[in-house]
């Protein structure tokens, strides 16, 4: 970066002022006193003493190269390769780059204060104070700004690289344990990012129409963790537009909430499947082998519901959907199973009805339609039906399930 050519009356006094800063000993005066400023304005660095042998060759690299260029006609300011360094080993260990960033200003006060005692020594009537420290201040504001631009780009390089991969790790020890490989709970834990296997494990598929809404994904997942009081989820990207999780709690999570997520996963044209919680490493599989099944269902019904959950549809997945079980729904419905949309009300209503132990005013509750309107419904279900709907058992609601999931008009759409 070049910036104003160099006043002719600083000519005499800059180079003997970089000379003087140039011996070891001010070099090493000026790298305490930065240091030392930054130690205490980051209080939070003392617990990585190993830090700070790297932070002082950082700031030696620095003041060297920022002498070299500050008395060159052509300013141009460049990140040294302690610099870089320094940039990198921020993100390794996952310190926020508000923290890097804050290191840069801390020694741009500290190049202010020192130049302002160092300039206001000089005789006023050999050189103009204010016109010198408007001079340096431009190009240390330069400096630095320089500096921060490129260390940010380098700690994002560095973030994503490290975050690829150790999701690429990550994916790997997920595929052992999803196969049954023999795997060590405490090793698997570690090399999950802590993520624990002594928990009860709620496992989610979630998969997005738009490729775009991954990040998304992410986010719901975090909702869900926070929805069923679960400690930081385990997040495996498996490729494609699909994200597999895992939640961790110490009790039987409710997952009745999940429901409230819909709207949050139509909005990004997503789904969420859950599998059915259940405990250790054995749980760990069974879940996701659960959501898994959930997904298979969903897709070859071409389900559009955006939460399905395992314990839901559990019999219907084992079913699937075969000839032999569409003849036993055909057989069950009869009439009752027509696709034309007053037939699909009334089959809705008695499963409502089916579901709530025969009870015509929850089920209106839960349709949002008059009593009467029940009862009408449900005498067009027995004139379908050929029986009363209250003595056919457990296997109409079970027809009517099935019916809806794999074969429903919206569904083949």
């Amino acid at each position: 970066m070049s910036i104003d050519a160099l006043p002719a009356d600083f000519a005499t006094w800059l180079p003997r002022f970089v000379a003087d800063e140039l011996r070891p000993e001010m070099v090493e005066r000026w790298v305490t006193r930065t240091s030392s400023a930054i130690r205490r304005e980051l209080p939070e660095l003392a617990s990585a003493p190993d830090f700070f042998a790297l932070l002082e060759d950082a700031v030696r690299e620095h003041w060297l190269a920022f002498l070299a260029a500050f008395g060159q006609p052509d300013f141009h300011a460049h990140l040294p390769k302690a610099g870089s360094q320094l940039a990198r080993e921020v993100a390794g260990r996952q310190l926020p780059l508000e923290l890097l960033i804050k290191m840069y200003r801390v020694a741009q006060q500290e190049s202010w204060h020192y130049v302002t005692g160092v300039v206001n020594a000089l005789p006023t009537d050999q050189i103009d104070h204010a016109a010198l420290l408007i001079f340096f201040w431009g190009r240390a504001s330069s400096w630095i700004d320089g500096a921060i631009t490129d260390s940010t780009e380098i700690f994002h390089a560095e973030s994503s690289r490290r975050t690829k991969g150790v999701a690429a790790r990550q994916y790997e020890v997920v595929k052992a344990l999803l196969a049954n490989e023999p795997t060590d709970p405490r090793r698997a834990s570690a090399a999950l990012g802590g993520y624990p296997m002594s928990v009860r494990h709620t496992a989610l598929i979630l998969e997005t129409a738009d490729a775009y809404a991954i990040d998304g994904l992410e986010r719901i997942v975090h909702e869900v963790a926070s929805l069923l009081g679960g400690s930081s989820p385990l997040v495996v990207h498996p490729g494609g537009r699909q994200l597999w999780a895992w939640i961790g709690t110490r009790d039987q999570p409710d997952l009745g909430g999940l429901e409230n997520l819909a709207p949050d996963l139509v909005s990004i044209s997503a789904a969420l499947y859950a599998g059915t919680p259940a405990p250790g490493q054995a749980g760990f599989v069974s879940s996701h082998d659960d959501a898994r099944r959930t997904l298979e269902a969903a897709t070859s019904g071409g389900g559009s519901a955006a939460v399905m959950r395992y314990e839901q549809i559990e019999l219907l997945a084992l079913l699937g959907c075969s000839p032999e079980v569409d003849r036993f729904v055909d057989r069950v419905l009869g009439p009752l199973g027509s696709s034309d949309e007053p037939t699909a009300r009334i089959r809705e209503t008695v499963l409502a009805f089916l579901s709530h132990g025969g009870s015509v005013e929850d089920t209106a509750e839960e349709l949002c339609v008059h009593r009467n309107t029940i009862r009408y419904r449900l005498g067009r279900a027995e004139d379908l039906l050929d029986r009363p709907v209250a003595k056919t058992g457990d296997e109409l609601r079970l027809a009517i399930q099935h019916r809806e999931l794999f074969h429903s008009p919206d569904n083949l759409a």
